[in-house]
């Protein structure tokens, strides 16, 4: 059959669901028997709307969810038979409280995203208090967290969050993410899963298609969502008794292992 006379399964979402479209490629029997089709649904301005023919002849959609996703444009001319698979966003906010925008993180060629996407709110308040990196590196490593934030309150909105989209999804990933996330490390940013995440995501879609998921690795699928962990704060992973931290770990800075202390300092210190 033609290419273009195949049915389509769409793939709508934001980073995320981009990982699954790219685990569905890899599949030989979904790649063969359909056209696998990708669009971004997160933001406005991101949209790249598929053709109408595209919605016409799609045999599967699998559709990420969120609170502030627009609706997806054209899905009201999929087909009765169209087979519709939700599933919720993911993050993990709890972990990395004090994360704000830094309005010094701009976009460049080398860094898409900004060399520090996720910025922290308690090294630019040190920074404005006149400390130098060194030293904002250092108050972050000595404080405690939960006399800056009230970290069970936030967990209790995450949850309900997480629990609210879960009941709209057919696929509940919260539930597993707030069942486990105590024993594994389920993500690396606030945003970005982590492998052994990555891995459950892949095999459930999977399931939930009949289809025999791959058995590669996740690094053409994931992109850049494991160029940078963000630490970890030590406060943090008492309080929700994360079975798994270690405070001796290194976190991935693109192509370095960089110490929390070292992480912070050269955040502190970019321009």
């Amino acid at each position: 059959m033609d290419k273009r006379n195949r049915r389509t399964i769409i793939v709508s979402g934001n980073c995320q669901a981009s990982f699954i479209y790219k685990t569905l490629v890899e599949s030989p029997i979904l790649h063969g028997e359909y056209r696998l089709l990708r669009f971004r649904n997160f933001k406005t301005r991101e949209q790249q709307p598929l053709e109408m023919e595209d919605f016409a002849k799609c045999a599967v959609l699998l559709e990420q969810i969120s609170h502030q996703a627009p609706p997806l444009a054209n899905k009201e001319h999929i087909p009765a038979d169209c087979r519709v698979i939700t599933f919720p966003i993911l993050w993990m906010n709890i972990l990395w409280p004090m994360e704000v925008n830094d309005p010094r993180n701009k976009p460049t060629e080398q860094y898409p995203a900004g060399p520090f996407p996720y910025g922290d709110r308690t090294i630019l308040e040190s920074l404005d208090a006149g400390d130098t990196p060194e030293k904002a590196a250092r108050r972050w490593l000595e404080m405690n967290i939960g006399e800056k934030a009230d970290l069970q309150r936030y967990y209790e909105i995450n949850l309900a969050k997480a629990e609210q989209l879960d009941q709209r999804a057919d696929i509940p990933f919260g539930k597993y993410v707030y069942d486990n996330f105590r024993e594994k490390q389920l993500f690396v940013t606030r945003n970005h899963p982590s492998p052994p995440m990555l891995r459950y995501m892949r095999q459930t879609i999977y399931d939930a298609l009949d289809v025999p998921a791959p058995e590669s690795d996740l690094s053409w699928p994931s992109g850049g969502m494991g160029d940078i962990h963000v630490p970890i704060h030590p406060t943090v992973a008492e309080h929700f008794n994360l079975r798994w931290y270690d405070p001796e770990s290194t976190y991935k800075y693109f192509s370095e292992q960089l110490t929390p202390f070292e992480y912070y300092r050269r955040y502190a210190a970019f321009t």
